[in-house]
């Protein structure tokens, strides 16, 4: 069973998985301490137990499922398509369609049933990232002398944002912050690139510049409108009680907007974070100066207390798992000016004054060595008339240092950035890919296996552990099913979802589109989404632990890493030396719900009360080293690890398709006041994949 030939693909790809060990560096799973039928045993709690006495698959084809995965994978040949052939697939882009039109007609191929498109939405625009490229050159004093390239930059840009027409240079300027600042250098703006201050002291992480970034592409863009307030905003009379302020989040003060309508049948209004959610607020009481109401926005609810007093109001947020966030706000139509916001008007005007001269674009820093790229505000609603001029990039700390060094030597340089970036005018179709295994005897139920296969597409990235390494692993589960010859009782479902990375837009769709009979028959969904470590393990309520540690029994003993038991054996923690390179599964208790984030697609099905599990990802890599950066590329991925992951899913959604009856779901199964490490604490409950 082979793959789909693919139109960028230049050699057959049967021929590339020795080539994927040469370039990425991966190592085949050693074997040689594979179990006999009688050594099987399950993993509860990190500890091994006997395999409780659920019947499951028949051990003939769960034999054949491990031999298949094991000895025979293909799953970096289908990373190698995903991440490699068809590149960071932005939700929207043609990149992402045509993965999904392969990925669909691959399914097809290998004899899935019901192989669709499932469209979810549409947006307005659609963004296409092209090959970008920035460098940093020494000018040439002398005109028979060509000028020198002196380093190559690594940058992001704002997905749907604006580029250039081509290779654009340019001297560097810095942005004024006052307007006698702006008139001591007034005419030197004109085709510069603009270095904007890094604020390395500021305490917010990585994603805090491409928050940044979307609100000053907004500003920029309102200033050359002439929409820009021309004096500061709390100085604005509003209609009704607004009040603006922020949330402080781990020393960053992220901007909030709280209107408060307070009249003899009660108190309403609404919240807004700046670049994360907005909803209504409930459940307000007053006592004495304090108000106390819930904020419910797109990814949960906060328990939020705010006292007031006079035209200051300030408190707390408590998010559902438990972090609090202080809050501060000024009422809107206070008329009180203070120096702060009229050096912030002065800001204004001079960035108005450098607009008018029509610089070549903005340049800020990254927090360290990466770049993190998100996507402009509204990105789904924005229309092409609507999108701003001005480019801004953001580029390594050590690419800002370089430049402003050079700078203060005296030295004469410019910068050029060429920014491939496409606008289509929609309405754009987005997707799902959906197929299935059907069942013999119970095809009305379901087990879901998924992964999402969109990315962003930051300069550099191909999209590969977050989460090209996901899509591989579900869709090399679907083929070994199917050459192993599985004949399920319940149906098994492959899913790709779109839209994660903007919020679980493709998961959510797709559960919203299912009636209330169809979601109770779904016994679990499954995501891989966490990078390209192993499915070591999974969180359960209680009741579903013995079907879960049944199900993945199977997998434990048959899969071990020889640099992952050398590691273990030359550490100083002897307590990890029993279990040293097995690639064992896990399955933790959480009691009477399943202890989980809302980070995946998992929390779509779980909030309509359908089991969903996120794998812990356990292993040797690194997550954050490459997520949502340039550093997300083919050779982050661990061949012996996908092989495992992808073998342990089919040998579950095998198991739990033919065990005595759905998974036990008793009551509510779900909740989200766990985080994980992978997942940076939210503000107001919001986790890091509604980002962006």
């Amino acid at each position: 069973m082979h793959l789909r030939s693919h139109r960028y693909t230049t050699t057959a790809m049967t021929t590339l998985a020795g080539l994927a060990l040469a370039i990425g560096g991966c190592e085949t799973t050693n074997t040689r301490s594979t179990n006999s039928a009688n050594d099987h045993y399950a993993m509860v709690d990190g500890e091994r137990v006997d395999v409780p006495n659920i019947q499951m698959g028949d051990s003939r084809t769960i034999n054949a499922i491990i031999s298949q995965g094991r000895d025979h994978s293909e799953v970096m040949d289908i990373l190698r398509v995903y991440a490699v052939d068809h590149g960071p697939r932005l939700t929207g882009s043609s990149n992402l369609e045509a993965a999904q039109r392969w990925a669909r007609d691959q399914l097809a191929d290998w004899g899935l049933s019901n192989a669709v498109l499932h469209e979810y939405d549409t947006i307005a625009t659609r963004f296409d990232r092209g090959p970008s490229s920035g460098k940093v050159i020494r000018v040439s004093g002398d005109p028979d002398t060509d000028s020198k390239e002196m380093r190559s930059i690594e940058f992001s840009t704002l997905s749907w944002s604006p580029g250039t027409d081509g290779p654009v240079s340019g001297q560097v300027a810095f942005l004024p912050t006052s307007m006698s600042e702006y008139e001591s250098m007034q005419g030197s703006y004109e085709g510069a690139w603009i270095m904007l201050d890094p604020n390395y002291g500021g305490k917010g992480g990585i994603r805090s510049t491409g928050y940044m970034m979307r609100d000053r592409m907004d500003q920029r863009h309102e200033l050359r409108q002439g929409t820009e307030t021309s004096e500061p905003v709390d100085t604005q009379v509003v209609a009704g009680v607004e009040w603006k302020g922020s949330f402080d989040y781990n020393g960053s003060k992220i901007p909030a907007v709280l209107v408060i309508d307070e009249t003899d049948d009660g108190i309403n209004g609404h919240m807004s974070i700046d670049g994360f959610a907005e909803g209504p607020i409930t459940d307000a009481t007053r006592d004495g100066g304090t108000i106390n109401f819930k904020w419910t926005h797109s990814m949960g609810t906060s328990d939020i207390s705010i006292t007031f007093d006079g035209d200051i109001a300030f408190g707390e947020s408590v998010a559902s798992s438990g972090n609090a966030y202080a809050v501060e706000f000024k009422r809107g139509d206070s008329k009180a000016i203070t120096e702060e916001e009229l050096a912030k008007q002065d800001e204004i005007d001079a960035l108005a004054a450098v607009l008018a001269e029509n610089p070549a674009g903005f340049v800020s820093s990254s927090k360290d060595e990466r770049v993190w790229t998100t996507s402009a505000n509204d990105w789904s609603k924005r229309e092409i008339s609507d999108y701003p001029v001005d480019a801004e990039v953001n580029i390594r700390q050590s690419d800002y240092d370089f430049i402003t060094a050079r700078l203060s030597e005296g030295l004469n340089i410019e910068v050029e950035f060429d920014l491939d970036h496409k606008l289509t005018a929609g309405p754009i179709p987005t997707y799902n890919v959906i197929a299935e295994i059907p069942g013999s005897e119970f095809p009305d139920e379901v087990i879901i296996i998924s992964a999402h296969i969109d990315s962003w597409d930051g300069p550099g990235s191909l999209g590969t552990v977050d989460n090209g390494t996901g899509s591989a692993v579900v869709t090399e589960a679907a083929r070994i099913l199917m050459e192993s010859g599985a004949r399920p009782k319940r149906t098994i479902r492959i899913a790709l979802w779109g839209g994660e990375e903007q919020g679980l837009l493709g998961s959510k769709g797709y559960v919203n589109s299912l009636s209330e009979e169809e979601l109770s028959k779904i016994s679990a969904a499954f995501v891989d989404d966490g990078g390209t470590n192993y499915q070591g393990g999974i969180p359960a309520a209680d009741f579903m632990v013995d079907y879960l540690a049944a199900a993945s029994s199977a997998t434990n003993g048959m899969f071990f890493s020889q640099t992952d038991y050398d590691a273990a054996m030359h550490d100083d923690d002897p307590d990890n030396d029993e279990h040293a390179g097995h690639l064992d599964v896990n399955i933790r208790p959480t009691g009477g719900k399943i202890e989980t984030h809302g980070g995946s697609d998992h929390a779509s099905f779980n909030r309509k009360g359908v089991p969903g599990f996120f794998w812990d990802e356990t292993g040797r890599a690194n997550y954050r080293h490459a997520w949502h950066t340039q550093n997300d590329t083919f050779d982050q991925a661990i061949e012996e690890y996908l092989i495992q992951s992808a073998t342990n899913m089919a040998l579950v959604a095998y198991n739990l398709a033919n065990a005595p009856t759905l998974l036990p779901r008793d009551g509510e199964v779900y909740s989200d006041e766990a985080s994980i490490q992978r997942n940076l604490e939210p503000i107001g409950s919001i986790h890091d994949h509604s980002h962006d």
